[in-house]
């Protein structure tokens, strides 16, 4: 390993560490609101990530990111308000009703790509919108549900109530975003991004991309599903205005401020920024949607990876990537073919000079990615292929 890739893993390291000390004990001496302001960045960063996660790893731009997160909220305000169901079924059932009909969706939006997906899922969007703006009876209209009860089993932390909110958003918020991690570094993650830079060739190499693309789609609704929970649990209200397209807007604008191929990071500091300016610009003045955007343009225009781009280049240097080997070629190993969604059981291999078989994989380049089945006694021109 270079020492690039070392500094930044200890780099990393101190930072989670220090993150982690400085929100756990933010509460001991800090006030109600900016308690509230964190809880806020917590439940719209999974938004983001939501929305990240597809446009990350799949290439995928979904404007449908906050249905599941208005569905959970509306399920869970009408198990409380309506029905007086307790809050542990109240929330399964959320999940029930947002996951199948994200599963419904996602059936249908997998067919598509591009420009056709993104206008798919904004009909999808503007169809839920819809029903919860016209259906007065049980929705409340743009009224919304209101007076939805946090869970008084779930005050164990302290008297203060939002000491209790801010303890189980957080803890909530972090193990959805080490589940995350673990799905993105994973063989899984590797096929998703294997699908991004190439999906023929990923279904010439026997995966089931159709299946793939519809797992990522039910993630990123999961994500959203659980971003609704918090949301609903410490706002104590749902309304359709979570539905608008602006809400979209807000999860795409702040996933390309941070960046958008940091499906994680990118999408924490990204929503941190956009909410925080939100607040401040909007106190002082009613233009702060046009000041946002100027903002948003410079990003688009200077750092096209997004700020955290700037992070990247003080840890690894000034190409922004971490270091690789140095010298040959690296051959490459199995990458799980067999045991991938579809997968037809030929395992892949990669040759690529200076780099691992997994990026060449991921990336699609430099090096050439190829069925085991089909390098037995082959030979380029000028030279053999590495077995």
């Amino acid at each position: 390993m270079g020492g690039s890739s070392k500094r930044a893993t200890l780099v990393k390291r101190a930072g989670l560490g220090l993150l982690a000390v400085a929100l756990l004990v933010i509460p001991l001496f800090s006030s109600d609101f900016t308690m509230t302001m964190i809880i806020r960045y917590m439940y719209y960063g999974l938004l983001t990530i939501s929305f990240g996660f597809l446009a990350g790893e799949l290439g995928l731009f979904s404007l449908m990111t906050p249905v599941s997160l208005t569905l959970t909220g509306y399920t869970i305000g009408l198990c409380q308000t309506k029905f007086d169901i307790p809050f542990i079924p109240s929330i399964f059932l959320a999940f029930l009703v947002s996951m199948s009909f994200a599963a419904l969706c996602g059936w249908m939006a997998d067919r598509s790509q591009g420009v056709s997906f993104l206008m798919l899922t904004l009909v999808f969007s503007q169809l839920v919108y819809s029903l919860a703006l016209q259906w007065t009876s049980m929705t409340n209209g743009t009224t919304g549900l209101l007076g939805i009860r946090f869970p008084d089993a779930l005050e164990i932390f302290s008297e203060n109530t939002k000491v209790n909110h801010y303890y189980w958003t957080l803890l909530i918020f972090g193990l959805t975003i080490f589940l995350v991690y673990r799905l993105i570094t994973s063989s899984y993650g590797l096929r998703l991004r294997g699908i991004k830079n190439s999906e023929t060739r990923m279904a010439a190499l026997g995966y089931h991309t159709g299946l793939l693309k519809w797992s990522a789609f039910m993630v990123s609704s999961l994500i959203s599903s659980i971003a609704g929970v918090l949301f609903v649990y410490n706002t104590g209200m749902i309304n359709p205005e979570i539905m608008t397209l602006n809400s979209s807007n807000q999860a795409l604008i702040s996933s390309i401020l941070g960046g958008v191929d940091s499906v994680l990071l990118g999408s924490i500091v990204g929503t941190v920024i956009n909410r925080t300016l939100e607040l401040t610009l909007g106190s002082l003045t009613r233009r702060y949607a046009t000041i946002v955007g100027a903002l948003f343009l410079a990003i688009i225009l200077l750092m096209p990876e997004g700020l955290i781009s700037i992070a990247k280049k003080l840890v690894y240097g000034k190409d922004g990537r971490p270091g690789r080997p140095v010298g040959g070629t690296v051959q490459g190993q199995s990458a799980e073919a067999g045991d991938g969604a579809g997968g037809t059981g030929a395992g892949l291999r990669c040759v690529t000079p200076g780099g691992s078989p997994e990026e060449a994989l991921a990336s699609g380049g430099p090096g050439d990615v190829v069925s085991s089945n089909d390098t037995e006694g082959t030979e380029e021109k000028g030279g053999k292929m590495r077995r």
